[in-house]
């Protein structure tokens, strides 16, 4: 379980970069559209973050006086606005996005959703407190025609009252969630039409399968514009977004994220990231404010996994054993007379769990499970992650 002793005074590691919310400025409805102000972060929750950068999810909720503002509220039009950098796009490219587009568009939804009274909590994150009812706008992407399901972020539809969706001609219908899993920020929606074309999503084990460098192509609904188009490559695999702790106290991270520095904002959540060939390879999920082009992607291999899991049972059964790892550090290396930084430092061990019940300690380092060494506390979680309820391991 544990080749290195333990050490009441285990060297402390980096707070994790903290998610925020965002809520657009309100306006008069009568007043013209102006560019909205930069959003300062809330303070901390508990000690500050070593890295000052801040990450937040893409999806946003608004109160019920943000009427007509042009920010947020629009309705739909049958074209999308494509942008990209200016070098590197030839008229072979720009029309093998112009194709994707096309196959993928007619598939992608506009989410529009009332939620009921808020007293500042959120069970994804904490929202400022409002007495009336709030409002969100996210996208989501059709997967399944005859059983009208659309797949979208959770923390989109998740707790909604009325979820309205329309399509890029105009068309509303309603929508219900079937199900939603938290912990990777995926939600099932059944519409009730069941004539809509659905997208088709690429096929691939691991997203490290990907070409790095890549064209992606996002499409969604950023502050209520419509059916945007936006184009950038595929930056980076592999990433890991820590997410703050909710209502109930309970902190996550968002692992094996792909990152694009295809324009993403808050809107885009739940919509499609779309290769050349016109097929869907993420869901854009995340962003760093103040940053440029830092978007952050679910890997569609990961999510229809999960989404199969909902529609068959209406929710997931997550796997975990109740750690909390951390990475190897040089100083821990050091400090724990570690042959290398493979692993990963248990810094925490939840009450009553197979963990616990099973000896873990604070202070000790995962090297391998089921005889696979572990290169990192990244693998380490994804490897629990894959494992199925119930199933044995030996650590």
């Amino acid at each position: 379980m544990s080749d290195a002793p333990h050490n009441s005074n285990t060297p402390q590691t980096p707070e994790p970069v903290v998610w925020q919310s965002v809520e657009a400025p309100a306006q008069p409805a009568s007043s013209p559209l102006k560019t909205p102000e930069p959003i300062a972060p809330e303070p901390p929750r508990a000690h500050a973050a070593t890295n000052p950068v801040v990450a937040m999810l893409v999806g946003a909720l608004l109160s019920c006086a943000m009427l007509g503002t042009g920010i947020w509220i629009g309705r739909s039009s049958s074209g999308g606005v494509a942008s990209a950098a200016a070098s590197g796009v030839n008229s072979q490219s720009s029309s093998a996005i112009v194709r994707a587009v096309a196959a993928v568009g007619p598939a992608v939804m506009n989410v529009d959703t009332k939620f009921g009274k808020s007293d500042g909590k959120s069970e994804f994150l904490d929202s400022p407190a409002q007495q009336g009812p709030r409002q969100g706008k996210g996208t989501g992407f059709v997967i399944d025609t005859k059983r009208g399901l659309m797949l979208t972020n959770a923390h989109v539809v998740a707790g909604a009252e009325k979820i309205q969706v329309t399509n890029r001609d105009g068309k509303k219908f309603t929508g219900r969630v079937l199900g939603y899993d938290r912990e990777t920020d995926i939600a099932v929606v059944t519409l009730s039409n069941k004539t809509l074309p659905q997208a088709r999503l690429a096929t691939f084990k691991d997203a490290k399968e990907l070409p790095i460098g890549d064209w992606a192509i996002a499409i969604g609904n950023p502050f209520a514009q419509e059916n945007t188009v936006t184009v950038g490559v595929l930056s980076a695999v592999g990433r890991k977004l820590p997410v703050p702790p909710d209502a109930r106290g309970e902190a996550f991270e968002l692992t094996d994220m792909m990152q694009t520095d295809a324009a993403i904002n808050p809107g885009n959540s739940g919509g499609p990231l779309v290769n050349l060939n016109g097929e869907v390879i993420g869901i854009n999920t995340a962003i760093i404010p103040f940053g440029q082009g830092l978007g952050f992607t679910i890997p569609i291999n990961k999510a229809k996994e999960i989404a199969d899991e909902i529609i068959k049972n209406g929710k997931r059964l997550n796997p975990y054993i109740g750690v909390r790892v951390n990475p190897i550090t040089d100083a821990l290396k050091s400090d724990y007379g570690l042959p290398d930084k493979n692993g990963g430092l248990v810094q925490s061990v939840e009450p009553d769990s197979p963990a616990s019940k099973s000896g873990f300690q604070p202070g000790d380092v995962i090297r391998s499970i089921d005889g696979a060494s572990m290169i990192n506390d990244e693998e380490i979680e994804k490897t629990l992650k894959s494992k199925k309820v119930g199933a044995v391991l030996k650590i």
